[in-house]
């Protein structure tokens, strides 16, 4: 096969195997939200330099996010097997060698960082997660000089004038354990590469730093970035009691903000403003993480959860809530059940799946969209066929097309039902203690007077820095 033929043949697989990841992760994620998606060229060379939150999910949610052909570089290891190498190969994934001082590994990387520079000189994009590994904590970790040395080397090679686009790149997912949960490809603006040319010419070293540094600081204003891991927890309890509250004055402050990105900017906010009071008054954080341990603690004793007490609402409300709800559980009844039969033993095979990763929590959504999908297809393909052998082909494809949209409506209504459940149960709770759920109430009204408190101080320190 020529040249020419072998690029177009890998053209068509990269293209036919993107296209089936896109739909796979339509399926998987609730959402999958690109901010700032225009600060990626239509052509010219591009180094999207990614944080690595999630394993091998990143590179699917950035290939379904960004319009061009992302040359990933990935670890040697991923290539031992022979078929899976030449899959690899054939959508562009360029092999990299941690560094252990082997000679034959430092001439592979020699390789590899040849092999990125063609890339660039071709006006393509490459796709390189610094950090190298991904773990659960909410934050940057130290991040390794490759993307500064092959965007530097890159221009020198050309007089620095190939004008390479070294973009930053955040991915947040907004939960890493669950199926139908929402994503943020949060894409910064290209870093100014101009100041690093002269620099680079006298001192490789210093340059290269200095890019990668920069580099870090743009990852971090693009995630939440909890820098002390021993905070996360507090982070998330504050999250969980105060993220409602400010989604509220947000979305009515910026009508035209989308709920996601209010969301994640909310969640960045806050995880700044712990930091800063971490810093400055660590007093106050432990009075503030005391007092939300307090509240949860006799949330947790009266079986009672935050979203119910925060809801100012009263008996008869909740009774024509909970009517409705019931009418409509009652109408759905039939079809959730039919819904659970067909999909019960491919999603409960598949949560197996993914617990055997309980160790790894970065690989879990992965398990679950690989599991999964092999999983339902196997199920979904011997159903199908069974109703096919008994009833025509008909009747086969109509029952597929019932499959899928009866699994979803399964999983809302078992929601739904859930949050009835909870309901009717607080519904009898405030009726026979509402002394209790007023002092509740005033606690937590407490805690968001601190924390509205916290916010104005942080923002007006901010105020004045600038």
């Amino acid at each position: 096969m020529w040249a020419g033929e072998k690029e177009i043949a890998r053209q068509v697989l990269y293209t036919f195997l993107q296209n089936i990841i896109k739909v796979a992760l339509a399926i998987f994620f609730q959402k999958i939200e690109i901010r700032h998606g225009e600060n990626v060229p239509k052509r010219g060379p591009v180094l999207l330099a990614v944080n690595h939150p999630d394993s091998q999910m990143d590179a699917f949610v950035l290939s379904s996010a960004i319009k061009r052909k992302v040359h990933y570089i990935a670890h040697a290891g991923l290539f031992a097997n022979k078929l899976r190498a030449k899959l690899l190969r054939s959508c562009g994934v360029i092999p990299v060698s941690r560094k252990r001082g082997k000679s034959d590994e430092i001439d592979r990387n020699v390789e590899t960082f040849q092999e990125c520079y063609d890339v660039l000189e071709r006006g393509d994009v490459i796709g390189i997660f610094p950090e190298g590994i991904s773990e659960m904590e909410r934050r940057v970790r130290k991040i390794k000089t490759g993307a500064a040395r092959i965007v530097l080397e890159s221009e020198r090679r050309n007089d620095y004038s190939l004008g390479v686009r070294l973009i930053p790149v955040g991915l947040y997912f907004f939960s890493r354990s669950r199926f139908r949960s929402k994503v943020l490809v949060n894409v910064g603006r290209p870093i100014d590469l101009q100041p690093y040319f002269s620099l680079n010419e006298k001192d490789n070293v210093e340059a290269v730093n200095r890019l990668t540094a920069n580099i870090r600081d743009s990852l971090e204003n693009l995630t939440v970035n909890v820098q002390h891991t021993e905070l996360d927890r507090f982070v998330k309890d504050i999250e969980s009691i105060y993220r409602d509250e400010l989604m509220t004055q947000t979305l009515v402050d910026h009508k035209s903000s989308k709920k996601i990105v209010a969301e994640f900017v909310i969640m960045q906010k806050i995880a700044e403003c712990v930091a800063y009071f971490h810093e400055n008054n660590p007093q106050k954080v432990r009075n503030m993480e005391e007092s939300i341990s307090d509240y949860k603690r006799k949330l947790k004793d009266l079986h009672l959860k935050d979203i119910l007490v925060r809801e100012k609402t009263s008996i008869e409300k909740l009774f024509k809530t909970e009517l409705a709800g019931i009418a409509k559980a009652i109408i759905g009844f039939p079809l959730a059940v039919y819904g659970i039969l067909n999909n019960f033993f491919p999603f409960r095979i598949t949560e197996f799946i993914a617990k055997k990763f309980i160790d790894d929590k970065t690989k879990i959504l992965m398990a679950l969209l690989m599991g999964g999908g092999a999983t339902f297809i196997l199920f979904y393909g011997a159903q199908v066929f069974l109703v096919w052998y008994l009833e025509g082909y008909l009747w086969a494809i109509l029952y597929f097309c019932t499959l899928p949209l009866s699994g979803f409506f399964a999983l809302g209504y078992i929601k739904e039902i859930r949050q009835i459940q909870e309901r009717v149960s607080f519904s009898f709770f405030l009726f026979t203690n509402r002394h209790l759920i007023g002092k509740m109430r005033r606690t937590r009204n407490m805690l968001i007077t601190e924390m509205n408190s916290c916010r104005d101080e942080y923002f007006e320190s901010m105020n004045k820095a600038q």
